[in-house]
């Protein structure tokens, strides 16, 4: 499949959400403004349904530098018809926009259906689940990567995994590693509303879930190590 041709390499949607203004602030640091810049991200766009958000959350997120020039781009995830456009612009959408199980799939369809790769920061099993239940036949056809649960409740297992599976000698691996996560700060820990919105809505319909998994088929038996 030939390399996707877009005008960026990013596009953070959700930019000015609780979650979306630290990730463009993380994401200005690489952005690679200069030829002594090691860094692959050329170019970013930032996407949402309030442009002058959009616009503080850029002031914000670039201090005490001034903001660099970064596209503003209008789109809401009840608007399938802006989605598409972003997708049309851009190799990867990272979504910042949650409760995911209200406002993901529509980003999710999108981006499978234009072949433009996905990211998000969800911690919300049923629809991460269905996504990869209702999707992953149509990625495969258009070579969309669907990644979900890379924030903050996901990231650190998967690193503590990797780091524990690159403890053993092959051809001996390990086959269950349970993680958990420890805070400790001066300053109390507060959340925002979409993370209370989806912890609210995934306790509420848990049952959804339970009934879901049983209607799927029992998973594929895990690939077999022969190359030790």
């Amino acid at each position: 499949m030939e390399p996707k041709v877009t005008k960026f390499d990013l596009i953070i949607l959700g930019a000015s959400g609780f979650t979306g203004k630290y990730v463009l602030k993380e994401a200005l640091k690489f952005l690679n403004n200069s030829s002594q810049s090691q860094s692959p991200l050329n170019s970013i766009a930032i996407a949402g349904r309030n442009p002058t958000k959009l616009s503080q959350t850029l002031n914000w997120a670039s201090n005490p530098n001034s903001p660099p020039t970064i596209t503003i781009l209008p789109a809401d995830t009840s608007d399938p018809s802006s989605l598409r456009s972003l997708c049309s612009q851009t190799r990867l959408i990272l979504n910042c926009v949650g409760p995911f199980r209200l406002h993901g799939e529509t980003v999710v369809s999108a981006c499978v259906d234009s072949g433009c790769d996905y990211l998000d920061i969800c911690g919300e099993p049923e629809f991460m689940e269905r996504m990869e239940s209702d999707y992953h036949d149509r990625a495969g056809e258009t070579g969309s990567l669907v990644v979900s649960a890379c924030g903050f409740d996901s990231v650190p297992a998967e690193l503590g995994l990797l780091f524990n599976s690159l403890q053993w000698v092959g051809p001996a691996v390990p086959n269950r590693v349970e993680a958990y996560v420890s805070l400790e700060s001066r300053k109390r820990i507060v959340g925002n509303f979409a993370t209370y919105e989806s912890a609210v809505l995934g306790v509420a319909n848990a049952k959804d879930l339970q009934a879901f998994r049983r209607s799927r088929p029992r998973r594929r038996p895990r690939p077999q190590v022969t190359q030790f």
